[in-house]
């Protein structure tokens, strides 16, 4: 018979918590966000959600100095146009080119943990509420970066 000591049941207990710590983190730990990218996706469209006021300005910061208003979207670049964005009132979405950075995705989720009032899940796309609405989080890849927060209707 197997017989439960401290010892024992504190290790047993460690390793099911440690099983657990796959679910969704409120605010991941752990990634250096050192992408300029996931950085001007952070100011220019998660901080300033959920109404995106002031998200031209904040795309000034990275060079973006004009925006032109297509009807349904403004659309902007910075000189060199190695830095793009999007902006509605429904959604923010910045765009680079191609980058060899396995790591992106993750910095993206650690910069949405920082301003999301519900857990951030571990891949994309994702659920993010923010100022107490719902956006879908993601980070498309083909054909160069695009980081995206889409209001959910």
């Amino acid at each position: 018979m197997l017989r439960v000591t401290p010892m024992l049941f504190a290790a047993t207990s460690l390793l099911t918590l440690s099983a657990c710590n796959t679910a969704p983190s409120a605010k991941p730990t752990g990634i250096n966000i050192h992408s300029r990218a996931v950085e001007a996706f952070a100011d220019i469209c998660l901080k300033t959600a959920p109404s995106f006021t002031g998200d031209a300005d904040a795309a000034k910061r990275f060079g973006i100095v004009e925006t032109q208003d297509m009807g349904f979207t403004r659309i902007g670049f910075n000189a060199d146009k190695s830095l793009a964005v999007q902006l509605s009132e429904k959604e923010c979405v910045v765009t680079t080119p191609s980058q060899r950075d396995d790591s992106l995705t993750q910095q993206l989720l650690a910069a949405a943990g920082q301003v999301s009032q519900t857990p951030v899940a571990q891949g994309v796309p994702t659920k993010v509420t923010i100022g107490g609405s719902i956006f879908i989080l993601h980070h498309d890849r083909r054909d160069g970066e695009a980081y995206v927060l889409l209001r959910q209707p």
